[in-house]
Order: structure tokens, then sequence, then C-alpha cells
């Protein structure tokens, strides 16, 4: 048996190194272990419980430095939570313990290819390092504008959304911290900073509380760059990762090494260095000048056109104000809004060819009620009464429709499917100043409002609705409803 620590030939007795000494049953006994760990972190990384994974491989790799898939898990566990550095760091060990047929030189091969992505990457742990700096100095908007950038360009980074949601907190945006929350968790289900933070949101919405939580301090959550000098850390660094060895010779072969490779490169790698360094300096010189060039000539035809659109925008500002001035006297010819309002809807009857002859019922109710909400005050303006009567004279028989209850709910409910919530909304209104028993037609009026966003007159309407029909069919829905928009 050959010796894992020294590399000596060792009998089984008693399971000792004779040369030094080590325990091959430890040796046994913590690779187990470390294979013991490695199933639970896998057994958890596949069920998304990626902090529960971390911890599990953490201890697979402190317990066996050597457990290469232990590594190559742990650094793809890494990725997937947005801390890219740690995957990277954790894959350049894998391949310095294991030389060939290793996943972590393909997951390496596979970013240093796709540097756009990697780009994107350490510029997330950028945005983040600056909105968690912005956020200690109180400049809670431009964090936001950072942490936004920081999670679109990595929308796994887990430690961006958890500070994107204390920033919405401290703003006293429950909903949107609620939002970023519940995102990190679909990405670690066991995260414990995530929960406490949304145990914590639930208690601030249905309490009253106060907000308790602290923005973390940049000593403890800034994020390494990928590329960041102070890390001493490169994407590809060249060094072997080994146990230290109590052998003297190791060491003085390795001292015989390193000054061999110091004079190999004081005295044929540098001259070549030098020259090359040289020339590619004059050649970058010589492009740099005709780019410089180039760039000055576009910069006069630029200046050109600056001036041309400058002097565009002031007329175009001349031409804006004289418009204004003829709205303003259209607006006043007009007569009011519910003028406007008859005006566009005949013009929209006219484009569609719906004249007297071609307009159909539902078509012709909505004329009759444009013209039944013009007001006394409106027809005052001579021009608004001149409009009115052209457009009563094109549809003589507007004002003897009539539409049931039903028929309005109808029509209401096919807009509604056809998602025109706001054309929808005008029938149901309709069908309930008819009818306000319809009991269908109420629960519709109330959702109609919710999706247009009119949440004041939805809670109206549902109220309405579990007061007037205790055992309605949409009795529990409404009661959901009302609960969410008192959340709000």
């Amino acid at each position: 048996m050959i010796c894992p620590k020294c590399g000596a030939n060792m009998t089984l007795k008693k399971g000792i190194c004779p040369r030094c000494g080590y325990d091959i049953e430890i040796n046994q006994q913590t690779r187990k272990y470390s294979c013991y760990f490695y199933n639970r972190g896998l057994e958890k990384a596949k069920i998304r419980d990626l902090s529960g994974a971390v911890d599990m491989l953490k201890r697979a790799v402190k317990v066996n430095k050597k457990n290469v898939d232990a590594r190559n898990l742990l650094g793809l566990v890494y990725f997937e939570m947005g801390e890219t550095v740690l995957a990277i760091n954790e894959w350049i060990i894998s391949r310095s313990l294991l030389e060939g047929n290793n996943p972590a030189e393909r997951y390496l091969e596979t970013l240093q290819k796709n540097m756009t992505k990697l780009d994107e990457l350490n510029n997330a742990i950028r945005k983040y390092n600056a909105g968690l700096s912005m956020a200690q100095q109180e400049g809670y908007d431009l964090a936001l504008i950072q942490l936004r950038k920081a999670v679109s360009l990595n929308p796994s980074f887990i430690r961006a959304w958890q500070l994107l949601a204390l920033v919405y907190l401290k703003k006293n945006d429950i909903e949107h911290a609620r939002k970023c929350i519940k995102r990190t968790l679909k990405i670690d289900i066991s995260n414990t900073t995530s929960i406490s933070y949304l145990k914590e949101i639930r208690e601030i919405t249905h309490k009253g509380r106060q907000i308790r939580l602290v923005l973390p301090s940049p000593e403890e959550d800034l994020v390494e760059d990928v590329n960041d000098k102070k890390t001493r850390r490169t994407f590809f660094p060249q060094y072997s990762y080994e146990e230290d060895r109590p052998d003297y010779r190791s060491f003085i072969s390795l001292i015989v090494g390193v000054l061999l490779g110091i004079l190999v490169v004081y005295f044929m790698v540098i001259p070549g260095v030098k020259s090359g360094m040289q020339q590619d300096f004059k050649e970058t010189q010589a492009k740099y000048g005709e780019e410089l060039s180039g760039y000055l000539s576009d910069n006069e035809s630029l200046e050109k056109e600056i001036q041309s659109l400058q002097s565009k925008m002031e007329l175009q500002e001349i031409d804006l104000e004289a418009y204004q001035a003829e709205l303003a006297e259209l607006s006043d010819k007009a007569g009011g809004v519910n003028m406007f309002r008859l005006i566009a809807y005949y013009m929209d009857l006219q484009s569609k060819g719906a004249d007297a002859e071609n307009a159909t019922r539902t078509q012709r109710f909505l004329l009759q009620q444009r013209l039944k909400a013009v007001s006394d005050e409106e027809l005052g303006n001579s021009y608004a009464a001149s409009i009115y009567e052209k457009i009563s004279a094109a549809y003589p028989d507007v004002m003897g429709v009539t539409m049931t209850s039903s028929e309005l709910f109808e029509e209401g409910k096919s807009l509604y499917g056809n998602e025109k919530y706001a054309s929808a909304l005008e029938f149901f209104q309709y069908s309930y100043a008819k009818s306000p028993d319809n009991e269908e037609n109420l629960y519709y009026l109330a959702r109609t409002y919710q999706l247009t966003k009119d949440n004041d007159n939805a809670k109206k309407y549902y109220s309405e609705y579990m007061e007037r029909f205790p055992d309605g069919q949409y009795y529990s829905s409404a009661s959901v409803a009302v609960d969410s928009l008192s959340g709000q």
C-alpha cells in the first residue's frame, strides 16, 4: 500500500506508515465522513435547499480537503446562489487537486469562453457593493438603482435581492420588499436570512410594528469582484493545492526549483517580453493616433449636427406654444369633458361605418348615454350646442333605445373575457343602475374595479356583495379580495 501522505510503501500492519507515522485508518474514516456529508449536501441541493447544501459540503471538504466531487458541487451551489467568486475559487482548487477528467475544468472553460456573461456577473457584484455603500449612507434612492441593475445582471444573486428588500423596507414599500424576499426563497427554499426577513415583514404588516431590520455593515457583506486586486485572485491562477509535508527534502527541492525558475525567467523570458511589449506599444500608439484623428473629425461633424438640432428644437418649441394656444381655444369652444367624450364616440362610430342604419343596438345605447351625460352648462356654449344637435339629428331614434340589465351584463361579461376591462366596467355600471339585485353583475363590477386599480370602489362593491348575498356563489372570493385590499 502507498502512504497517501508521503508516498512511501507500507504494510497493513497496524495501518501506520513507518516513514512518516501517518495512520491510514484515520484517513479511511475521514473519507467516509466526507462522502457522507457530500451525499447529504447532494440531497439538499436537489430540493433547492442551497443553504443546507453549502453547510454539508463545507463539512465534507473540511474533513477531506481532496474531495473533488464535494468541491465541484459546492462551486455549483455557490454559482446558483449568485456567489460567483466563491464558486470560481472552489473550481480552481478542485482543478489543482485533479487534472484531467475533472468537471471543474469544463466549468471554468465555459466561463472563459463566455466573457460577456462573466463581465455581467462581475458588474452585478460591483453594483451590489455600490448599492450597499449608498444604503449605509442613507441614499436609498441611489441604492435602489444600483441594486435593481445588480439583480437584472444576475437574477440568482440572493444577497442583492435581500439587500434590495431591506432598502424597500427602509422606504416603507412593504409589497416590493415581500416580492424580493419571495424571489430569494424560490432560489434557496431554506435561506434563514430570507425567512427571518419575511417573518419580520409579516409582523410589520399585521401588527403595525416599526422596522427593526438593520442594513449589513460593509465589512461583513461586501462581495469580492472576480478580478479584484485586493483579493489577490485571478480568473485562472496557476498554483497547486496540497497539504504540507514535514519532509525537509521536499522543501529543499522547492527552493532549488524556485531559484531555477527565477534564473530562467530573468535571462530568457524577460528580454523577449520586453521586446514584444515595445513592439506592441508602438503598434498601439500608431493605432490610437489614427483613431484620435478620426474622432476629431467626427466631433466636428457632431457639433454641426447639434447646432442644427438645437435650431430645429427652438422652432418646434414655437410650434408647440401655438398648438397649446389652439388647443385651449378649442377646449373653450367644446364646452367640457362630457362633450369631448360624445364627440370622440361619434367619430369612432363614423370611422366604423356605423351610421343611423348600420349602428347596432349596443352602439346606439352607448351613444344615448353619451348624449345624456352632457350637462346643460356644457350646452350653454353655442358651439357645443350645435355639435350636440348635429349628432342627435344623425341618429334620430337613439333616445328610444333600451337594454335590459341582463343584456348589459352579458355585453360587459364578453368584454371582460377579452380583457377590455375599462369598456366592460361601463356596461357593468349601467346594469347595476338598472338592477342592483343582479348578484353576478355586482361581483363582476367589484372585480373589474379591482383590475382597473380603483381599489376604493372595488372594496365598496365587494363589501356590498357580502352584505346582500351572504350565501352567494362568489362570497368566499369577495371575502379574500376584501382582505387583500385591506392589507394594502
